[in-house]
């Protein structure tokens, strides 16, 4: 038996827009009726709350409400696609009739609402922002910064929303040459046919809505400015200073604007432009240039989304010309089309819904059960059941959060030394960059041109090494020094019946994960294929343990748009500044400066190593992939590692996979590096008061030594990583 089913343009359309209100009235109705909704740790932010300070009036109201309404309207479509693509798989293996249509319709839906989140995600302050000065400034100080980079927000934005109306606006016209001028609608070339000037019409939509939404925030900004300088009690001036020379900057970029889309850059009737005045620059000053740009904004605290986008755009005009800035929808728009980057918004999800189900904490108890006997028991059980999680979830950071929030006030009341507590947690946690399904390794896989399977078992192995050598050294400090871990207390151990029956809450869990990873690595299923059916098996997880309600589906979906927002912003805006500094040349030009070192192969992968975690000290993951990797791959691919000490090296046609899983051990490091690794402000974020931050630095160096000795191994051996993948693929 076969299906034939291909889903029409109108239902499509019909589904993406009538689902939403019908969530939205369940939701709304379930809260009128006091549903029970479960608690949501820290893990992820809900974002039902607006920022801080926002002025109240009709403007901020109605901003404030469409920025809600539109994020909360795309968020709902998440679920769509976890059906859509069970029924894929299912049509495919039962009924031998894959469609040809499911993956495109959900990859497009998806990059429309990375799009149009971006204004829910800024008014919800979800963008990631380098924190290092701008936390410690007072009120005053923050507000100025804050007007001063918005001419970069503002810049990145304008420029998308204008040049994205005639991307969008080409989609539904085209001249016929030779007898006449006709329109018609740009179509995909696939089976499908799908019209795409809706979905190109996504993108002028959020560069309107994050306008919309940076003027209420630049509103804001001005009030909170007005309001603290009145008390503030240092120099004035560099203050005052700041805001001037944002007014300033602001009346150069609406010039500047006005010349391109009024005078059309006719350089008889423009007074001034700074159109191309770099455009004899070198290749070693324009990467100083863009480097310390990069710094300077990205120190000041502004999103780090922005803060690439806008210097991409910034670069382009000083560098070439006006119309050079027509690559910047169609830098962004491969990438919302881009199948594998379905994945993210699905392992999100599934890990919304099974924090949702209860399962992280059921998790923990079960092995704190099994293993707290031990000396040092509790904290081996956290980094046992970090390991558990990191292949539940994948998310960077959560399960430094969640266990943080479960496992530390336990281990801290049995009296455990401080810094073996924290220090098993930051490593624990951090293991969800490797283990699958690692949401860094899809974007690696994305950006360097790797199978995401491929790289999924290359990573296994070493995740579990590593997390093999955390549980032994806490197990044998521990052994020496029992002070440092106590065991459970007898009173609290449970016999051998109550633990195996304490299993049966496990079942469903790890029975997901083995369908979801099983069918990656068998090929059963591609990654996103595996991840709907993870999230499928996640709402039936939640169902089985009775909370499967519209109020936590709704929270789950927020959770998710919330985060993928976040990171598919970063990628949107780093593609702009990177894919501008490889077409001038940058790429050539850093190979030419590191291959100048004169170092081997080996020491050349030291040195990339290094600069990776020191990357790790200041930028967000997402940031150092976008920035780094594009540079780094290329080179390392070049280069022969035939081995050390007489130890067999990686078949050439293998190493952009090894180096893949190398570059996800690096940013294992670089989260727990000081003095600004994330998993240590993670930490910070759940710790007691007690808990300073030299606590916490101290704890990480340990684990920081034992990374580092899992990194080496896995460069002298590269059978850790590449034996899995050979069995599989060959």
């Amino acid at each position: 038996m076969e299906l034939n089913y291909v889903l029409p343009h109108w239902l499509y359309w019909s589904v993406l827009l009538l689902l939403p209100p019908f969530m939205m009235f369940m939701v709304w109705r379930s809260k009128a009726k006091g549903q029970a909704v479960t608690p949501t740790s820290e893990t992820f932010t809900q974002g039902e709350e607006p920022m801080a300070g926002t002025p109240r009036g009709f403007f901020f109201r109605g901003v404030d409400g469409l920025s809600m309404f539109t994020g909360t309207f795309v968020a709902y479509w998440s679920i769509i696609a976890v059906f859509v693509y069970s029924y894929e798989v299912i049509a495919r293996y039962a009924f031998n009739s894959p469609t040809n249509w499911a993956h495109e319709a959900m990859f497009l839906m998806f990059g429309m609402q990375y799009l149009i989140s971006g204004a829910y995600c800024l008014r919800m302050d979800g963008h990631v922002r380098v924190d290092v000065l701008y936390t410690r400034l007072g009120p005053a100080a923050s507000a100025a910064l804050d007007i001063l980079t918005s001419v970069v927000f503002y810049l990145f934005i304008l420029i998308l929303t204008f040049t994205a109306w005639t991307f969008f606006a080409r989609s539904m016209s085209s001249e016929v040459w030779f007898f006449a001028t006709g329109w018609r609608n740009e179509t995909s070339l696939s089976e499908w046919g799908i019209q795409y000037f809706p979905i190109k019409f996504a993108m002028v939509l959020a560069g309107v809505l994050l306008l919309l939404q940076g003027t209420a925030r630049l509103l804001k900004d001005i009030a909170v400015f007005r309001a603290a300088i009145k008390s503030y009690e240092k120099a004035k001036a560099p203050l005052w200073g700041m805001v001037i020379l944002a007014a300033l900057l602001g009346l150069l970029l609406l010039w500047e604007i006005f010349n391109i889309m009024v005078l059309d850059g006719d350089y008889e009737r423009v007074i001034f432009t700074l159109e191309g005045v770099l455009a004899d620059i070198g290749i070693g000053t324009l990467t100083l240039l863009m480097t310390g740009a990069l710094l300077i904004v990205l120190l000041a605290g502004l999103p780090l989304a922005f803060v690439t986008g806008g210097l991409g755009v910034m670069f382009i005009y000083l560098v070439g010309d006006h119309f050079m800035l027509n690559i910047i929808p169609s830098r962004i728009f491969p990438l919302m089309t881009d199948y594998q980057l379905s994945a993210i918004p699905l392992f999100i999800f599934m890990a919304a819904m099974l924090e949702k189900a209860g399962l992280i904490e059921d998790l923990f108890d079960v092995v704190y059960h099994w293993i707290g006997a031990l000396r040092g028991g509790l904290a081996i059980a956290t980094i046992a059941a970090a390991t558990l999680l990191a292949a539940m979830v994948g998310v960077i950071g959560a399960a430094v959060v969640t266990m943080g929030i479960i496992a530390l006030p336990a281990m801290l009341k049995r009296g455990y030394d401080p810094k073996i507590a924290l220090g098993a947690i930051m490593a624990g946690g951090t293991l969800g960059i490797l283990i699958p399904p690692s949401i860094l390794a899809i974007i690696y896989a994305v950006v360097a041109g790797q199978s995401v399977g491929e790289l999924y078992l290359g990573a296994l192995l070493p995740g579990l090494l590593l997390s093999a050598m955390y549980m032994t050294y806490v197990g044998v400090r521990a052994g020496l020094n029992p002070k440092l871990g106590p065991a459970m207390p007898v009173e609290e151990r449970v016999d051998f019946p109550t633990r195996l029956r304490m299993l049966r809450n496990m079942l469903a869990p790890i029975l997901l994960v083995a369908v979801v990873l099983g069918a990656i690595f068998t090929g059963l299923a591609t990654p996103v294929e595996s991840a709907g059916i993870g999230t499928l098996g996640a709402l039936l997880v939640a169902a089985m343990h009775g909370r499967l309600n519209w109020v936590n589906i709704h929270d789950a979906c927020m959770m998710t748009l919330k985060a993928t927002s976040m990171v598919l912003w970063i990628i949107f805006g780093a593609t702009v500044f990177v894919g501008f500094y490889i077409l001038q040349g940058g790429q050539a030009f850093i190979q030419d400066l590191i291959m100048g070192t004169g170092l081997g192969p080996y020491g050349i992968l030291i040195l990339i190593m290094i600069a990776l975690v020191l990357l790790g000290m200041f930028l967000d993951w997402v940031g150092i992939l976008l920035l780094a990797v594009p540079i780094f791959v290329p080179l390392v691919v070049g280069l022969a590692f035939e081995g050390v000490l007489g130890l067999p090296g990686v078949p050439p046609d293998k190493i952009a996979l090894w180096f893949g899983v190398l570059y996800l051990v690096n940013m294992q490091m670089s989260f727990l590096s000081p003095p600004f690794g994330y998993a240590l402000f993670y930490m910070r974020g759940v710790a007691p008061p007690g808990v300073d931050m030299a606590t916490i630095y101290k704890s990480s160096l340990p684990f920081l030594a034992l990374q580092t000795l899992g990194l080496t191994l896995c460069v002298v051996f590269p059978g850790i990583i590449l034996w899995l993948p050979s069995l599989a693929y060959g």
